[in-house]
């Protein structure tokens, strides 16, 4: 494992690069938007969702906790066998999910649209196959700079020229197929070599999916209720409705992934220290993304509406009402992502994690699902951020009491 870089170092490699890979859809997704029109536009971005959702079914919870556990892993051949674990665990996940998924995008879909909206589906699904989590385990941004952010940047640039000249849309979403399977492969071949370990013996299997269940439900759960919104409008609203909901949805999703990444460059930071040092350190984490979180609110919705008309068309524009909703859960997203990230994760409270996020998945999804019949897009909006907030709060008192458990730590 490499020593530990500064924190500047991480915070550039873990937010800055990586981001070329969440922006890298903005070269693309606005021809799609406007050559698939209203209808095409919202199956896309619904197929998409259900992917998401998909992905994290396959992940069965490994990149949410793998990065901490590789963190402070004993040795090398341990992160190896961790590595081994999760990939077989998800492979055959996937096996099972994969089908499912591709049934209920074509469901979902607007006609003529099944097999963008599928196409869609598989990409974000196959992302939970990915490497990256292991590469922000050992703080290493390179590899996910070479293997994953630079070629789904090249890969938006040519699909984007493609498609402005074919008209073909479904070349995107293979695009970035063929970057997650490329190279995942790749790091994953060099990895085996790097880290070598033993493979999960069949009858381990079982084990390690009841290892993994709390963390599996509990993204799933989450998933649940952040997946729901734009097939649910899809279905319930008109095409321009629906398209205006999926563009704002779809700017929320893309914002989501800065938390993200900011989490994981203060994740290696959070836990190299013990006791009041490493208190001290969650509670700057914790502050930097409350901030980051209301200043996400804002701009979404200050000018998302904005925003979503230019990238997507005017017939895709979101309503100032619905990014404003969608930024409040912005906001509770980013905060909680580094509750459970940098405290309560590593400390192994992951059933309370559970906990919290099934009961607000309890609460929300029902929510959502009557406002979104009585009010539209904006009711999808406001059950989405009720859920968001009641998963947060939940969350807030324990995070509380296990800053001062740690600050009560002897330092090693």
């Amino acid at each position: 494992m490499t020593s530990p870089s500064p924190l500047w170092r991480r915070l550039l490699g873990f937010t800055l690069l990586p981001a070329i890979a969440a922006v890298s859809p903005l070269l693309v997704l606005p021809i799609v938007s406007r050559i698939a029109g209203p209808d095409g536009w919202a199956s896309a971005i619904a197929g998409e969702s259900i992917g998401t959702f998909a992905a994290i079914a396959i992940a069965y919870g490994w990149t949410t906790v793998g990065p901490a556990l590789v963190s402070i892993a004993r040795d090398d051949p341990h992160r190896g066998r961790l590595y081994r674990d999760a990939f077989i665990v998800r492979l055959l996940t996937a096996a099972v999910v994969l089908p499912i998924m591709a049934i209920v995008c074509a469901w979902v879909a607007s006609p003529g649209f099944q097999w963008l909206a599928v196409l869609m589906g598989l990409q974000g699904a196959l992302i939970a196959m990915s490497f990256t989590w292991f590469a922000v385990g050992v703080g290493d941004p390179r590899s996910i700079m070479i293997y994953d952010a630079i070629p789904r940047l090249l890969v938006a640039v040519v699909a984007a020229v493609l498609i402005a000249q074919v008209g073909v849309v479904e070349l995107y979403p293979l695009g970035g197929i063929a970057v997650t399977l490329i190279g995942t492969t790749i790091y994953t071949w060099r990895l085996l070599k790097r880290y070598p370990s033993d493979w999960p013996r069949v009858s381990e299997l079982p084990g390690l999916f009841r290892l993994g269940a709390p963390v599996a439900l509990n993204d799933a759960a989450l998933g649940a209720y952040s997946s729901v919104p734009t097939p649910l409008v899809n279905v319930t609203s008109p095409g321009a409705a629906a398209a205006g909901f999926a563009s704002a949805d779809k700017m929320l999703k893309l914002g989501q992934f800065l938390p993200l990444t900011l989490a994981n460059a203060l994740q290696s930071w959070t836990g190299e220290v013990h006791g009041p040092p490493r208190a001290r350190r969650v509670r700057w984490a914790f502050t930097a993304h409350a901030v980051f979180g209301v200043l996400g609110w804002l701009v979404l919705g200050l000018f998302g509406p904005w925003v979503s008309g230019l990238l997507f068309g005017a017939d895709a524009a979101a309503t100032s009402a619905v990014c404003f909703a969608l930024g409040l859960a912005f906001a509770m997203y980013s905060t909680r992502t580094s509750m459970t990230r940098h405290l309560l994760f590593p400390t192994g409270q992951t059933r309370a994690v559970m906990t919290a996020t099934l009961v607000a998945t309890a609460i929300g999804v029902p929510t959502m699902i009557g406002l979104t019949i009585g009010m539209g897009p904006i009711g999808a909006a406001l059950g989405y951020a009720l859920t968001e907030t009641i998963a947060t709060v939940l969350l807030a008192r324990r995070s509380v009491r296990g800053l001062h458990r740690i600050e009560a730590e002897v330092p090693v």
